[in-house]
């Protein structure tokens, strides 16, 4: 158990990275599951709640789990109803990460730019507010499901699918301390360059604290 600690100064952060892969043919290949738990970096401190997934490829799997991110910004009064237009914002700033020169060695100039799609946004809204409504930071919902399950249950047919998680003051923030990770791993970094995915859902959701509960759902969607 890694120790926890929050503030206006302090971050919580870790990422568990679950893989699935399936033939093209439907049938289960393999599975592999990767627990990573990233040391403190840049003043982070792992959570001892967080239960983080990553990318899962084949007909119906691939997930990732986030980051707790605790700090103070004027986004944290926006009114609800303007949420929408902050998770557009942070569709900016993905896409411009995955479009920079510092990740040319880790995209090969091929992550293109993603899509926006209502039902993935829809999928990770949800998500946001139930941690947000709950309290519970964790890739896991209240039902039992993983992100696979809620993409797929939303219909959505994908070959691969991921999601980052994010409490936080604001979006730029969140961003910030996922490209902060390490290169060429399978964290919240990877996620958001992974050049097989071409379409992103984001959803946002404010606690009672004013805190952010920041969702991303990406898809490889044929």
């Amino acid at each position: 158990m890694a120790d926890h600690t929050e503030g206006s100064k302090g971050h919580d952060f870790n990422s568990i990275q679950e893989l699935l892969r399936l033939d093209r043919s439907g049938a289960l290949a393999g599975c592999l599951a990767l627990f990573l738990v990233l040391l403190p970096l840049a003043g982070l401190v792992l959570p001892a709640e967080a239960a983080p997934q990553h990318r899962t490829d084949g007909p119906s799997g691939s997930a990732s789990d986030g980051a707790r991110l605790v700090n103070t910004s004027s986004e944290a009064d926006v009114p609800t109803a303007d949420l929408e237009q902050i998770a557009t914002r942070m569709l900016r700033m993905v896409n411009d990460d995955r479009s920079s020169p510092s990740a040319l060695t880790e995209t090969k100039g091929d992550a293109r730019p993603l899509q926006w799609d209502p039902q993935l946004a829809a999928v990770a809204r949800g998500h946001s507010e139930e941690m947000a409504a709950t309290g519970v930071f964790s890739h896991r919902g209240a039902d039992g499901s993983l992100p696979m399950n809620r993409v797929s249950r939303a219909g959505i047919h994908w070959l691969a699918t991921g999601e980052n998680i994010a409490k936080a003051g604001s979006v730029a923030q969140a961003e910030t301390l996922f490209m902060a990770e390490p290169k060429f791993q399978p964290n919240h970094r990877g996620n958001i360059l992974d050049r097989n995915y071409n379409r992103v859902g984001i959803g946002i959701a404010r606690a009672a604290d004013g805190s952010l509960y920041i969702t991303q759902e990406f898809a490889e969607i044929p």
